[in-house]
């Protein structure tokens, strides 16, 4: 009989540490929930209905329940025998012409998969009296008092009195220590709780980063085109002042060597996937900061103006996975100038996953906001030194 290897494991060994990781603000669904609990979950339904009637077509909505009926039937054997959920571990896609449905048999989901799932929802609205939510609104409702399930209340936002309710009661002054720093609204007043769900979605939207990508191999020019001067300084200066009037920080997308040559001078990030280009650089972005939002700028566009910059960052549509301009061509999405919200993260390593490295693919694949630029002569890249001297004449010209 083979004998068992037996390995002594230290204390020391049991906890290696794994690599530092940024983790985003997210709850189990989203990174904006708003969770309504204190009334019966047929109220709630028709709260979460209404705001969906009024908003989605400002907001990518989601909406989280529970439907015990179905399932209890299956697991008692009295389900729809044609049903393929009568089969454990099936999955079943079908194309319903307006929308897709994906019914899944598993016992289990994990919250990983969930927020895969909402990844393309900016709100996320919950029914609290099942799931958890990050933050919450509470109704107030005389018919379902939460004097017992005060454990459930945890990140209240906005108290709702439902009808015939008139004050708030002493058991939830006593558990929400700031109650009376709330806004309180009547269930009647639907265009205030609507103002109060967008008010709360925009506040809680990603801010803007800056990233001038200065980390490509400047083959074609033989030499580091953030260095080269059009605008009486070098390229990647003149990129990153213009990103400093419009963003809250602006960072440096370098290689190894630049963040050695230039490290105390710049906020800096460090291309932690190496020879995948800008979509390195924007995954390394993400990797430092998962909750922001990156306005990626490659640094070889010296036509490129703060005009256009302020545009793209005022027709920015956070609920898209991108703000994007289309090309010199009106054909396919300019990836050089590129708004990426948080939810693009994920994406961008799927995409990775099944073996592509372009942030155009991405762009062309996926729910992005699409403009017509001011000037499309701007995105006009300088890759050589031929380009190069064209582009130093041309600025001189424009400048007399």
């Amino acid at each position: 009989m083979k004998k068992k290897l037996e390995v002594n494991v230290t204390s020391k060994d049991k906890h290696q540490k794994h690599v530092h990781l940024a983790k985003p603000d997210m709850g189990d669904y989203g990174r904006i929930e708003l969770g309504f609990l204190g009334t019966s979950c047929g109220n709630i339904q028709k709260l979460a209905q209404l705001v969906i009637e009024r908003l989605s077509l400002t907001y990518k909505i989601a909406y989280v329940d529970a439907d015990h009926k179905e399932g209890d039937a299956l697991l008692a054997g009295k389900g729809d025998k044609e049903s393929l959920m009568e089969f454990p571990n099936t999955v079943e896609l079908r194309d319903k012409i307006v929308f897709k449905r994906i019914d899944r048999r598993q016992e289990e989901v994990s919250v990983f998969e969930q927020r895969e799932w909402l990844n393309n929802q900016e709100l996320v609205l919950i029914n609290a009296n099942h799931f958890k939510a990050k933050d919450q609104i509470l109704v107030i409702d005389p018919k379902k008092p939460m004097d017992k399930k005060l454990s459930k209340i945890t990140h209240v936002r906005l108290l709702v009195l439902q009808k015939g309710q008139s004050d708030i009661p002493e058991y939830i002054k006593n558990h929400i220590p700031d109650w009376d720093q709330l806004p309180v609204i009547n269930i009647s007043e639907v265009d205030k709780i609507m103002d109060f769900i967008k008010e709360f979605t925009d506040s809680n939207r990603a801010i803007v980063n800056g990233l001038v990508l200065i980390g490509g191999k400047s083959s074609r020019m033989d030499r580091d085109k953030s260095g080269l001067t059009y605008h009486e300084k070098s390229q990647k200066d003149h990129v990153n002042d213009m990103l400093q009037k419009y963003c809250k920080d602006v960072f440096l997308s370098c290689n190894q060597e630049q963040h050695e040559k230039f490290n105390g001078n710049y906020l800096m990030i460090k291309d932690k996937i190496t020879g995948l280009g800008p979509m390195g650089g924007i995954i390394s972005a993400f990797m430092e900061n998962p909750d922001a939002a990156w306005l990626s700028v490659a640094c070889d566009l010296p036509f490129l103006s703060e005009e256009t910059i302020a545009y793209l960052l005022t027709n920015r549509n956070p609920s898209k996975l991108a703000t994007v301009f289309l090309d010199s061509e009106g054909k396919f999405p300019e990836p050089l100038i590129t708004i990426w919200e948080p939810r693009a993260y994920p994406v961008l390593l799927r995409y990775l996953s099944q073996g592509y490295s372009c942030p155009r693919k991405v762009l062309i694949n996926s729910d992005v906001e699409v403009l017509k630029a001011p000037d499309v002569q701007e995105f006009q890249n300088i890759n050589d030194p031929e380009a190069y001297a064209s582009a130093i004449k041309t600025i001189k010209k424009e400048k007399i």
